[in-house]
């Protein structure tokens, strides 16, 4: 690959990171072909040295750094998206506290290239670590396929991992919802429905878990376990079902026609228990395991999923 023939952009969101920033901007200086990297930072009101740290960088390197008002994650790598250098064959989504590898960006781009001008999204595993940087696990690598019929009720694409093309970036952009769970399941969404989503096994970031993280990752079955406890407690898959409801609107001239028919089925057969009862065993519906399939199509029995 002549990667000197590409031209990719970083797109990180910052806000009060001082802690762990200069590890994860100077691991991308390491990159291979740096010289072809471009890095955008939004900081979302930081009060403190971030906005510091980052203007040294700036100075060194050439990194673009805007200065915003505190508005979320979610808005923040929106107005990212809508301000990134649309020369850019690719973009990088980018967590403030991880480090990474010097062949992430090159094995992207390597996996992206050969869909062209069609919507793709790239994930990588990465590995988990502590706040030191000493592997404890990997992130989790998928079972099933990456469909959009996945994506509906699962995020198995973690932002800090992703990285799309042009043709996916322009249908992100200006696609914004007050509804979005996250921004990267937003991503993963959009991108399972309009184009294709690749998963590389080979880790390609060291994801740091130092119990500041907005989210989070799980990796032992116990914590798992805990974590779908919760969800049937919480209205998690309330929120999900919003935010895919908000999808079927906010981007129903893009997606096609057998996503609507499904998201159309999701909501109009939570009428009553007989014909939720219907829609499990027609749903095209899956998470990645059977035991989380099956917890999906109880919670939705019993009205979860309603909004």
């Amino acid at each position: 690959m002549e990667t000197k023939k590409q031209k990719i952009q970083i797109l990180l969101s910052t806000y009060n990171g001082e802690k762990y920033l200069r590890e994860q901007l100077d691991s991308y200086i390491a990159l291979e072909n740096f010289d072809e990297v471009k890095v955008l930072i939004r900081d979302d009101g930081s009060t403190d040295g971030t906005l510091e740290i980052l203007n040294e960088y700036k100075d060194k390197y050439g990194f673009e750094i805007i200065e915003g008002k505190n508005v979320g994650l979610n808005a923040s790598m929106y107005e990212l998206m809508k301000l990134r250098d649309t020369n850019c064959y690719y973009f990088s989504f980018s967590d403030q506290d991880d480090v990474w590898l010097k062949d992430k960006l090159t094995r992207g781009i390597s996996a992206l290239e050969k869909y062209g001008a069609s919507p793709a999204l790239y994930v990588a595993c990465s590995h988990l670590t502590d706040s030191d940087l000493n592997i404890t696990g990997h992130t989790f690598i998928p079972k099933r396929p990456l469909t959009f019929y996945n994506a509906m009720i699962q995020n198995v694409c973690p932002g800090h991992a992703q990285i799309c093309n042009r043709a996916l970036a322009e249908k992100i952009d200006g696609r914004y919802s007050e509804y979005m769970m996250v921004f990267d399941y937003w991503v993963y969404l959009i991108a399972s429905a309009v184009g294709e989503v690749i998963f590389d096994p080979e880790p390609t970031t060291y994801y740091r878990q130092h119990g500041l993280n907005s989210i989070g990752c799980e990796h032992s079955k116990l914590k798992m376990l805990k974590t779908r406890i919760n969800r049937v407690k919480t209205k998690v898959s309330a929120d999900n079902a919003k935010q895919l409801n908000a999808l079927r609107n906010v981007c129903s001239d893009i997606i096609p026609e057998n996503c609507k028919i499904e998201c159309d089925k999701f909501f109009k057969n939570q009428k009553n228990f007989f014909t939720r009862l219907c829609y499990i065993f027609s749903s095209r519906v899956y998470r990645q395991t059977p035991v989380e399939t099956l917890i999906f199509r109880l919670m939705y029995l019993f009205g979860r999923y309603n909004i």
